[in-house]
């Protein structure tokens, strides 16, 4: 009976002392969103938060079912990977998959243009599963909530995880 309380102590004492599972650290190159300033992402033209740049990428946080990012318009430094005409745009995978990882893709006619509300380089927005971040030299970059997922757009080179 003693050998089953000991084995029980070291147990709740071993759970007690692990760490705590904690959201996932962004991928080297990934800018730090804490560095930039959090702007309010209601705009009254789109129920969801969403912004466009001064070089006409449009972005909506917290889009369709799994509330992803779906960003389109001019990505520039896309992989040569990425064929066909049309817009390019930068989403999910798999739209039914929460876990899915992002990907570039061409599709319909030419990018329209956005009335979202602009913002400028050190901006973010902040939604309730994403965050996307506006800096220098043309960059957007936008993670989930959960950091395992995201994108970087920038015309040296884009990518995404």
């Amino acid at each position: 009976m003693r050998g089953i309380r000991w084995i029980a102590v070291a147990a709740f004492s071993l759970a007690a002392c692990s760490p705590t599972s904690k959201t996932a650290q962004p991928p080297p190159g990934f800018p730090d969103v804490r560095d930039f300033t959090a702007v309010s992402p209601d705009d009254p033209k789109s129920t969801l938060p969403s912004f466009r740049t001064p070089q006409q990428i449009s972005c909506v946080v917290d889009f369709g079912d799994r509330s992803s990012i779906v960003c389109s318009g001019d990505l520039r430094g896309l992989p040569q990977s990425v064929g066909g005409t049309g817009c390019p745009s930068v989403r999910k995978a798999d739209a039914s998959a929460g876990d899915a990882p992002y990907v570039f893709e061409r599709s319909g006619p030419d990018c329209a243009s956005s009335r979202a509300m602009p913002l400028s380089a050190g901006q973010k927005v902040v939604g309730k599963n994403g965050t996307c971040v506006v800096g220098d030299d043309q960059l957007v970059a936008c993670i989930d909530a959960d950091n395992r997922h995201g994108f970087v757009l920038q015309p040296s080179g884009s990518w995404a995880f």
